[in-house]
């Protein structure tokens, strides 16, 4: 991932920083927030992603006396219809620091409807997504400690889903993706921070039995998730992750031995996780 890439992301951030309180962020950008600040590692680069989920509630407070939208649009975005929907649903795009952004917001879906979108804050619509109570109500802060503006630094504190919560609500949503690209990523990212962040591997499975006692029906539904894509050597999520793999991950590995290393990562997890139901 690119530097000025990264830069560009935190611009973003910047913009934001009044709202980082109530805001979570999701998708993609949580595992480089996990590498770079939560194990203080910024030797390890994810795969690289434009997108910006930041999940919010369904109702967003006013902070200081700009609403979010407006941040946004004094800061350079357009917001961009992507659904004939009413009310459609929105993304903010804009270049920052000569990268192209797009900012989507999400929050969680209540009730028996799906992909609704719904006005948070005067102004601002976030698309409503089964799940996505998970990651906002399973939260920890990070401090970005390397945002440079003006020649200075600045501290930015923002809030992540925990590791536990983000893999149990990747590995409810990637079924439910209609985008195969999507799908794949949403698996390698579950699988880059097992295989990738021995550190976290405790918390996670000891996190984990905090969402099964809490959602005891969707931590069936994820456990199946599981066994279903990674049953043997040629399941479809072994495919899945295989295709996401950037060439410079597991250099030593050709692809055969990487596809017996993300059967084996996801044997293991899947074991422990069902273990903790006994």
């Amino acid at each position: 991932m690119p530097q000025d890439f990264k830069a560009g992301f935190l611009k973003t951030l910047w913009i934001l920083r009044d709202y980082l309180p109530v805001i979570v962020i999701g998708g993609g950008w949580v595992p480089l927030l996990y590498y770079h600040y939560l194990l203080a590692d910024k030797s390890r680069v994810p795969i690289r992603t434009r997108d910006i989920d930041l999940l919010v509630d369904i109702q967003v407070p006013l902070v200081g006396d700009k609403r979010v939208d407006r941040l946004l649009l004094d800061a350079g975005f357009k917001a961009t219809f992507k659904s004939s929907d009413t009310p459609p649903v929105i993304h903010y795009e804009g270049n920052i620091d000569g990268e192209e952004v797009e900012i989507e917001f999400l929050t969680d879906q209540r009730g028996p409807r799906d992909d609704v979108v719904i006005e948070v804050q005067k102004g601002l619509y976030a698309e409503a997504l089964r799940f996505i109570s998970i990651p906002i109500s399973h939260t920890i802060e990070v401090t970005i400690d390397d945002f440079r503006i003006g020649g200075e630094y600045h501290r930015l504190n923002v809030k992540v889903p925990s590791p536990e919560a983000y893999i149990f609500h990747k590995g409810l949503i990637f079924e439910r993706r209609k985008d195969k690209q999507k799908k794949a990523k949403d698996l390698y990212y579950i699988f880059d921070i097992l295989a990738n962040c021995p550190e976290l591997k405790g918390r996670i499975i000891e996190g984990l039995k905090g969402l099964e006692k809490e959602y005891p029906s969707w931590f069936s539904r994820f456990i199946k998730n599981l066994q279903n894509n990674f049953s043997d050597l040629v399941s479809d999520g072994i495919a899945m992750i295989s295709s996401q793999r950037p060439a410079s991950a597991f250099p030593q590995l050709t692809d055969d031995q990487f596809r017996q290393y993300v059967f084996g990562i996801f044997q293991q997890f899947t074991k422990e996780s069902t273990g903790l139901r006994r």
